[in-house]
């Protein structure tokens, strides 16, 4: 004897999506939330970015810095990016983890929109490359 069991579901929450999900379920996999940040730097940054204490710390900091604090240097400087101010999405170490950067430490972060953040991620990766090229 076979028994059928029916899952309810409902549509994805993401705008427009019409995909299906279970009910306890928010998004579909392609629109649900990165459980967290991935460094491709380094396996301490990851451990770093894992923890709770930094969690708070990014929440924290992003809540008294919600401006890409990049934006408004380029807004002061007068860049071709003048006028063009986003909130902030990320929490960046300005002196890198890998670089011995205090990962805690206020005086080393630097609240950033997704496209400071990517600008500054790749140099940082092209930096770390270079440098392991030198050795």
């Amino acid at each position: 004897m076979m028994i059928i069991t029916m899952v309810s579901k409902k549509y994805c929450s993401h705008a427009g999506c019409k995909r299906l999900v279970k009910l306890n379920e928010r998004y579909c996999d392609k629109h649900k939330p990165k459980d967290s940040h991935v460094s491709k730097t380094s396996d301490y940054a990851n451990e770093i970015h894992a923890s709770n204490r930094w969690r708070r710390t990014s929440r924290l900091y992003r809540l008294h810095h919600p401006i890409c604090e990049a934006c408004l240097r380029a807004q002061k400087q007068g860049s071709k990016r003048a006028g063009m101010i986003n909130l902030a999405t990320s929490v960046d170490h300005v002196k890198p983890l890998f670089a011995g950067g205090d990962p805690y430490d206020w005086n080393n972060l630097q609240s950033l929109c997704d496209y400071h953040h990517s600008l500054k991620s790749q140099a940082e990766r092209e930096q770390k490359k270079i440098s392991h090229e030198a050795i």
